[in-house]
């Protein structure tokens, strides 16, 4: 089972639109037009994993939704700190493709979606009760491996401008995902790739499809490349591959 995940896309309501300086809707399309030249079976599904809009409008949405259609595979969705998860909930809807990554079985895997936004704000935050369910589904995953998806690095990434923002209750989201069964946590919002070991498990980091940061910056340094990720599945583990388009 081969996942794309694509993160951080920064799209605004038409094409065009520049988030400092640099067209997200040219880099979004140009982002798939790689992963449409790989081979026919090289994909089988998306996870999306946020920052999906900049400007919050149901037509940033609606764009990234026709753009995504053409890869022709389900698409597993989740909101970061720059969308408006009301707004995205309405517009994907009118999309069958797309759907909220909650709890998805594939490939002897469990992947479980966790929020980690707060409206109005950078950093991350999980909800008392979001840990206390995210514990309760971990428990439930009887047989396989798990992993966790969410928007938000728990661990910092030694970039200062993204470490800021990172998720604020890394050691409660940690205390939380103590499960036998957990051996992935995914998440975006960095914009750069980072794959870091952590306790026996391992935080898997993508980089974005609009442009990256320079790694170690303390200020604002684009970084102008367009990238994904793209993971392999099965009940024996998994394998990542970062691209840049």
């Amino acid at each position: 089972m081969n996942i794309l995940q694509l993160t951080d896309l920064h799209l605004f309501a038409a094409p065009g639109g520049r988030l400092l300086g640099h067209d997200t809707h040219a880099a979004l399309q140009k982002v798939l037009a790689a992963v449409r030249a790989l081979e026919p079976d090289a994909v089988d599904a998306v996870f999306l994993t946020g920052d999906v809009s900049q400007d919050e409008s149901e037509e940033s949405y609606r764009l990234a939704a026709e753009a995504l259609a053409g890869l022709q595979r389900p698409v597993y969705w989740m909101a970061g700190n720059h969308d408006c998860r009301p707004t995205m909930a309405r517009a994907f809807a009118d999309y069958p493709f797309l759907q909220p990554l909650e709890v998805l079985a594939l490939a002897g895997w469990t992947f479980i979606g966790v929020d980690s936004c707060v409206a109005g704000r950078d950093e991350g935050r999980i909800s008392a009760d979001s840990l206390a369910r995210l514990s309760e589904r971990l428990a439930a995953v009887e047989q396989g491996r798990a992993a966790v998806v969410l928007h938000h690095h728990p661990l910092a990434v030694g970039t200062p401008l993204l470490d800021d923002c990172m998720l604020r209750q890394s050691s409660q989201f940690w205390q939380a995902a103590q499960a036998e069964r957990l051996e992935l946590v995914i998440c975006g919002h960095v914009h750069g790739d980072h794959s870091m070991p952590y306790r026996g498990r391992m935080l898997e980091v993508g980089p974005a499809t609009c442009f990256q940061w320079q790694k170690g910056a303390s200020d604002i340094d684009i970084d102008d490349k367009q990238g994904y990720r793209l993971f392999s599945f099965s009940p024996d583990g998994y394998r990542v591959a970062t691209s840049f388009a």
